[in-house]
């Protein structure tokens, strides 16, 4: 194995992975969407990514994959069924995800109406025949409100010198791959279909480094899609047969609604740790004392489940004389609150807003890797992505061939 000296390895922080996985999250999460499709899902890391609730857009209530691998989707169902945080957290809505084994070139009425559909690092696998189908299938038949492309950006490996781009002794990223498309060639690609079935498309890329040429573009590089017409029928009807593999349902939240009385009771219990932090956040410098973001409230999982809606929850703080509400965003607390127990609730660790993590992330760290199991981590003590030497696409080295699967996760 290549040591951490290497001059053969290169190294993205945060992983490219990840930085291709929130791209995607921000953009289905801009767009609204309530379901998504992942064609080409593999062994399920952005369905398993997309599992993590929204909390400040609609949430995803239906997710589906297609891979063409059976031994693959026995890891999909795997990776993507509830774990214990899953049972201990409850979510507000249902999410439903089913799986399939299928090739992207055959379309199947079953998953007919999401509204977006993901393709990441999977066209440069197939060869001319299935990509030939690909429009076909996406935009003509399946039409989605929104389309996500992700596919490596040849140009960009001028920085992977073992791969030896420009010359006849050129290599792909990974083995498998049937090709690797400059961003002239992967936009003329993009814009072809988009023309063809009422659609516009942008793109984009992630992955840059320190010493790059800006010139080269990003190591991965993205097209989004958009329906011109979504009230218009697909355009085709070619609908072929996917084999269902298996059907995961996530538990919710189902208990009866408390009363006004019961719900003041939760909240003053989260206030005391409000009013009385063990780091003052930076946005909380700026209000006076026992003065709370409403946010601060919302971001509580246990609060949400008890108030439904963030109205809700400001109909409850206004029916009490506790607490004064000094705006729609802020709520001022006419008690004196100290530290109790933290055992009166089994919640007690939730109470703090995701802002608390000091991360620009708009979900909790904890879920950016819900049932992943590869080696990238988090560390969960400083909340800062460490600068570890990772293969493949977040560092690279052609002595260390098994890590190289990590290319398309």
């Amino acid at each position: 194995m290549a040591s951490n000296e290497d001059s053969d390895w290169i190294f993205f922080n945060p992983p490219l992975w990840l930085q291709r996985r929130i791209f995607v999250n921000l953009i289905l999460q801009e767009s609204k969407v309530t379901s998504v499709f992942d064609f080409g899902c593999g062994e399920g890391s952005l369905l398993s990514f997309l599992v993590q609730p929204w909390e400040k857009s609609p949430p995803i209530t239906r997710l589906a994959g297609v891979d063409i691998c059976y031994e693959t989707l026995k890891y999909t169902v795997e990776n993507c069924r509830p774990r214990k945080e899953d049972f201990d957290n409850l979510r507000l809505t249902p999410l439903t995800i089913d799986i399939y084994q299928g090739s992207i070139d055959v379309a199947d009425e079953r998953l007919l109406g999401f509204e977006a559909l993901v393709c990441s690092e999977v066209i440069e696998h197939v060869y001319p025949p299935v990509l030939n189908k690909f429009f076909d299938v996406v935009l003509g038949t399946y039409k989605p409100k929104i389309v996500i492309v992700t596919t490596p950006n040849a140009e960009f490996n001028v920085n992977f010198p073992q791969l030896k781009y420009g010359t006849p002794e050129a290599t792909f990223r990974i083995d498998d791959h049937k090709f690797e498309w400059t961003r002239y060639e992967f936009q003329e690609w993009g814009n072809a279909g988009a023309a063809k079935y009422n659609y516009s498309v942008e793109y984009s890329g992630v992955g840059t480094l320190k010493d790059s040429d800006p010139a080269v573009g990003c190591a991965t590089q993205i097209a989004i899609f958009r329906d011109l017409r979504p009230d218009d029928k697909p355009l085709l009807s070619r609908l072929g047969s996917y084999d269902h593999i298996d059907k995961i349902e996530f538990p919710i939240y189902d208990e009866p609604d408390k009363s006004t009385s019961e719900i003041l009771e939760v909240i003053h219990y989260y206030m005391q740790f409000l009013c009385n932090p063990v780091k003052e956040l930076e946005q909380q410098k700026e209000l006076k004392k026992n003065c709370v973001k409403i946010d601060y409230l919302w971001d509580i999982h246990r609060i949400r489940q008890l108030c439904k809606t963030r109205n809700h929850l400001l109909e409850v703080l206004d029916s009490s004389t506790d607490f004064t509400l000094l705006n729609v965003d802020e709520v001022l607390a006419h008690i004196e609150y100290k530290i109790d127990s933290p055992n009166k609730e089994n919640n007690e660790n939730d109470w703090c807003s995701n802002d608390a993590y000091e991360t620009e992330l708009d979900w909790n760290p904890d879920d950016i890797n819900h049932n992943n199991n590869n080696e990238w981590y988090y560390d969960y003590e400083d909340n800062n992505f460490q600068d570890r030497k990772l293969s493949c696409e977040d560092s690279f080295s052609v002595d260390d061939q098994h890590l190289q699967s990590d290319w398309d996760n």
